[in-house]
This record gives C-alpha cells, sequence and structure tokens, in this order.
C-alpha cells in the first residue's frame, strides 16, 4: 500500500501526518496563576474567600486535564509513528 524509497519519503509522509494533526495546546498554567492572583485581590471587596476558593478548584482541575490532554497527544503521535515505522518495515530515525 504504501512505499517508501529512502528516509526522505519517510520523513514526508510523517511531515504531512504531523501538519493535518490538532495542535497540542500551549501551556496555560502561567494564565491560570495570572487568574488566580487577580482573584486573590478582589477577596474582601466583590469576592468572597469561599468563592475564591471554589474557583481556585475547578481552574485547578483545568489545569490538570489540559496537561493530561497535551500528554495524550504527544503520546499518540509517538505511538502513531511507531506504528508507520513498523508497519512500513523502518529502521528508528
Amino acid at each position: 500500500m504504501f512505499s517508501f524509497g529512502n528516509t526522505t519519503s519517510y520523513r514526508k509522509f510523517l511531515a504531512k501526518l504531523k501538519k493535518k494533526s490538532p495542535r497540542v495546546p500551549d501551556l496555560t498554567c502561567p494564565i491560570i496563576d495570572d487568574v488566580l492572583d487577580k482573584l486573590e485581590k478582589q477577596i474582601g471587596k466583590e469576592l468572597t474567600e469561599r468563592k475564591f476558593k471554589a474557583l481556585e478548584k475547578k481552574l485547578e482541575r483545568l489545569r490538570r486535564s489540559n496537561e493530561a490532554l497535551r500528554d495524550s497527544g504527544k503520546y499518540w503521535y509517538e505511538k502513531c509513528k511507531d506504528i508507520v515505522r513498523d508497519f512500513l518495515g523502518k529502521k528508528r530515525y
């Protein structure tokens, strides 16, 4: 089905797959930290400590989910490369 005569063809094929893949999200942790800092400054004004803790908990859950999503995307990309390499009988490059 697939035929690669050389390393360049193999790399072009992987580049094409990667180009079509969804982008791994940027690190959002610094943004989350900034939001938390701004919210913390509002304690005692319009935002109670209880509300802040609830928001903080939600944002921290978002941070963990985002990190897991990023790790999952990297994992599956590497697995795809391994499968294609094994399928085509190519050595690791």
